[in-house]
């Protein structure tokens, strides 16, 4: 019980510092593009940090049943998973809210890639994430690997992370409100940024 508590505060104090810090430059360009109001950009950090959640869950439970902690920092694959994820990202950012409207497909789209992009951030573990695969790997139970996945996630989802998405989204629909002319110009910096992003976690 002891160790859930500490997963879940070390989760809930990282998610509101380092977390948020490092988060909010993958994230930040697609709501300015892409958002709708505040209540949209609060529900797309959830679908964003439940990817987050989903990956801790499986590499938790997968050191637990090899016993190690997986270097994912270190492989080459993991890098050019999460480049090309983040550049798909930034590319399929003028084909959500084309107009001004969504399309049931474009809203299944847009919340498939903030889920896949919440995976794809996650596969560089943290310090205070290695820490807690490597409990997960020395008790060798995958389900407890996987509640302390499930744990630290939740911590991880009370950050500000939610209400900076919603800010940012609310900043976004207010800019497609007033300025529609510039849109276009929002639209295509926010996918060079997010392209450069993804371009530069491949090379470097």
């Amino acid at each position: 019980m002891h160790n859930f508590v500490s997963i879940f505060f070390l989760g809930l104090i990282y998610g509101a510092t380092i977390c948020s810090i490092s988060c909010l430059p993958y994230l930040a360009p697609y709501l300015l593009s892409t958002g709708l109001g505040f209540t949209d950009g609060v529900k797309s950090s959830l679908l964003f940090l439940s990817g987050k959640l989903t990956c801790y869950m499986f590499i938790g439970g997968l050191s637990a049943y090899l016993g190690n902690v997986l270097m994912l920092d270190k492989s080459m694959s993991v890098k050019w998973i999460m480049g090309i994820a983040i550049i798909a990202l930034g590319l399929s950012i003028p084909f959500v809210n084309k107009g001004g409207c969504c399309t049931k497909r474009q809203v299944v789209g847009k919340r498939v890639s903030l889920f896949v992009l919440g995976i794809a951030t996650s596969l560089r573990p943290c310090p205070p994430l290695v820490a807690m695969f490597l409990l997960a790997a020395k008790n060798g139970s995958v389900l407890l690997g996987v509640s302390y996945g499930i744990i630290y996630g939740l911590g991880l989802i009370l950050s500000p992370i939610i209400i900076a998405g919603g800010g940012i989204a609310l900043i976004s629909k207010a800019i497609k409100t007033e300025s529609k002319a510039f849109v276009p110009y929002l639209q295509g910096i926010s996918m060079v940024i997010i392209v450069v992003i993804g371009i530069k976690i491949i090379i470097f």
